[in-house]
């Protein structure tokens, strides 16, 4: 351990004064807010010394090297580290043959990986600081040797809270380390069941669940003479047993069934189970939506349609589409029982008909705080339904309860709870929109910490083209949707609405879903990628109108609400969507936009005259070898106007043809001075006089080319 960076040789970054920095900064000053990793993460160490800032980056290279693609690409691995490293004040990139070794990947890394990197970071802190500070002799024993490099990071992972959410990269590390001595696992429980599982090739087990795996290992490789992996059959049947079908997660409530908590005998016995006792007649497991509709409709036919729905959906729900190997929860008070469907629906009526209609649960028998757990999770947990699907958050709550092999890959991706990984903005894409890349992170950083920002100046500053191009390099071009509001423009035009269709000379009407529940869809297959939904001109309509129930889902991501035309089928907006309006200052002064879009969005200012908007069309002229008196004959008029919200900006006059007299004579009559005109009515009463080109030209003293 030379204390040389392997990013950047000449940067010593294991030290124990950049494992003191970093300690500090992230360690005892933690950012408990809801934010992302690498928001939360910039705001506690971008200000650090290059060293400690490089052994950061080194830090989650350790932690994402070995999660496969499954889990996270190795594009998405290089976002992160890249970000990361600019925050260094000397340039630090990865080199070739690191970057390439993080593609392949071993791990499925479970939601603790993903959402609980803070927890994995610190343990790693804690543990470079401990060897750091250790004796030169002692901390070679310990990189050498297996076992006391185990006691070493036991006994960091031990004396701090949250080690149970840092027990992954425990073990990863270890495997890392002597990947001849330790199973590729992250999770303890596989290495106690494979351990069990195998304990006949064992003289008897021990209390070292690592040591009696080695052991186990080095027989069978002596009984089959070659290397072996245990999730290869046929091993991997004898300890793991397989999931069936498409992996869901769902809720079932059973605290107060008729005045009864049935959560204990859950729990005790092994199952959970659906009362709705007023269908006496049985209903078949397995049975169709419609079959059980019409068992609904004969058990009490007085009930409104709407109950009946509903009913007929919680027993189908229950019946039909639980899968053994899907994910239970269930809630008793504060606490959250995870477990895993292990059979189909069944009947027993020896608990009376409030526990008759049942499914085998295997619960794990500690609970979980409901108060901890990620805010998406305790957003679905407040359903009031019987029975409420869970897909989306329950890879979160599964780890966390120690069910992290039960999920499984398709599960993982369609988690909510995971951090979106928002892109830095580089150097290049600051280049090519000529505006400091500091103005543009700060904006970046702003719209991933907020959800929603708005961008807004008069006409002329390119709100749009900005808009546009951030959105394109945060999210990508195939994930920067754009729409432009206009005073016609509606709820059924942006959330859904009913369009009509003609079929057979007959007009039917069908639910269209509207960019804004588009965008959520398609964000929704890959929860940790941003989506970013372009809302040009959005003061022209009416927000109030067009908005509806968003509002409130801009403000409580991941939080379900029921929308006016499906009220059946609960609607929230993922996290990744990050909405940029624009809005332009002569149509409505953003003073007047109401308090409810204020707390919403974040706003940032685009006036001609201020950064960094400010020597854009300089710039600009510049970089295409123009003169520069179209940015003076810019900087003349609005000093003459005199209002922000009326000054002309840059983009009339970011064309090929300013460098022509006839050119500049074209733009201003035809398009500068008709604006003025438009906006100034009433004000003044010859526009020509006071903005004409002649004038401005005779008041610099300058002639057209």
């Amino acid at each position: 351990m030379t204390g040389k960076s392997s990013f950047a040789p000449n940067i010593a970054a294991w030290t124990p004064d950049a494992a003191d920095e970093l300690f500090r900064r992230f360690v005892e000053n933690a950012d408990e807010s809801s934010d992302q990793f690498l928001v939360k993460l910039k705001r506690q160490i971008s200000e650090a010394g290059d060293e400690a800032i490089v052994l950061a980056a080194e830090l989650l290279y350790l932690n994402l090297l070995p999660l496969s693609p499954a889990t996270i690409g190795a594009d998405r691995k290089a976002v992160i580290l890249r970000t990361v490293l600019s925050w260094a004040s000397t340039e630090v990139t990865v080199p070739a043959e690191l970057a390439s070794a993080t593609s392949p990947g071993y791990l499925k890394g479970g939601v603790a990986f993903l959402n609980y990197r803070w927890a994995q970071f610190a343990f790693l802190i804690r543990l470079v600081r401990l060897l750091t500070r250790s004796p030169a002799e002692e901390r070679q024993t310990a990189l050498k040797d297996p076992w006391r490099f185990r006691e070493l990071a036991q006994s960091v992972l031990s004396d701090h809270d949250g080690n149970s959410r840092a027990r992954a990269q425990f073990h990863v590390l270890l495997f890392l380390m002597f990947p001849d001595v330790f199973l590729p696992l992250s999770v303890e429980q596989n290495k106690l069941s494979i351990r069990d599982a195998f304990a006949d090739r064992l003289a008897a087990k021990s209390d070292d669940v690592d040591r009696d795996l080695l052991a186990i290992r080095r027989r069978i490789e002596a009984e089959t003479g070659d290397p072996f992996d245990f999730y290869d059959e046929p091993w991997r049947s004898r300890w793991d047993i397989p999931r069936v079908g498409n992996q869901k997660g769902w809720l079932v409530r059973g605290a107060n069934v008729s005045g009864k908590n049935m959560i204990p005998v859950w729990l005790d016995q092994g199952f959970c189970s659906i009362s709705f006792s007023e269908i006496a007649t049985d209903v078949p497991p397995g049975a169709t939506r419609q079959q059980i509709a019409d068992i609904v409709a004969a058990a009490i036919p007085d009930a409104r349609q709407r109950t009946k729905d509903l009913t007929t959906g919680q027993l189908h729900r229950f019946l039909t589409e639980f899968k053994p190997g899907d994910l239970v929860a269930t809630l008793d008070g504060d606490k959250v029982y995870v477990g895993r469907i292990t059979g189909d629906a069944y009947r027993d009526d020896a608990a009376g008909p409030d526990a008759a209609r049942r499914r085998p649960v295997e619960w794990k028998p500690t609970s979980l705080s409901r108060e901890k757990l990620p805010e998406e999770a305790k957003a679905k947990l407040k359903a009031v339904m019987t029975v409420t699907e869970l897909t989306k958050v329950i890879a979160a709550l599964a780890t966390d309860a120690g069910l992290d092999e039960q999920v499984s890959d398709e599960l993982l991706t369609e988690d909510e709870t995971r951090d979106v990984i928002v892109p830095h903005i580089a150097q290049e894409t600051a280049d090519a929109l000529l505006m400091p890349l500091d103005w543009l992170q700060e904006t970046a950083d702003l719209l991933a910490a907020k959800g929603q920002l708005i961008l807004y100046g008069p006409p002329g500053t390119g709100k749009t083209y900005l808009a546009t191009k951030l959105g394109e390099a945060l999210a990508g071009p195939d994930r920067t949707r754009l729409v432009q509001f206009h005073p016609s423009y509606g709820y059924e035009d942006f959330i859904e609405g009913f369009r009509p269709r003609l079929e057979n000379g007959v007009l039917a009407f069908d639910l269209v879903p509207g960019p804004l529940k588009q965008a959520a869809k398609l964000a929704g297959e890959e929860p940790d990628r941003p989506l970013v939904l372009i809302i040009d001109e959005i003061n022209r309509a009416n927000l109030a109108k067009v908005f509806g129930e968003l509002y409130y889902l801009l403000e409580y991501r991941g939080h379900s609400i029921t929308l006016q035309y499906s009220p059946d089928d609960p609607f929230d907006l993922p996290k990744n969507v990050f909405v940029i309006g624009t809005m332009n200052t002569v149509d409505r002064s953003v003073a007047l936009v109401d308090a409810a879009m204020r707390r919403r969005f974040a706003f940032r200012a685009l006036a001609p005259n201020k950064p960094p908007i400010a020597g854009l069309l300089d710039r600009w002229l510049k970089g295409n070898g123009l003169p520069p008196l179209a940015a003076r004959l810019l900087d003349e008029i609005n000093r003459r106007l005199n209002d922000p919200d009326r000054a002309i900006g840059p983009s009339y006059l970011m064309r090929k043809e300013v460098g022509t007299g006839h050119g500049l004579r074209l733009i201003w009559a035809s398009e500068i001075l008709p604006l003025l005109e438009d906006q100034l009515y009433g004000d003044v009463d010859d526009v020509e006089a006071d903005y004409g080109l002649e004038v401005l030209l005779a008041a610099l003293g300058e002639t057209l080319p």
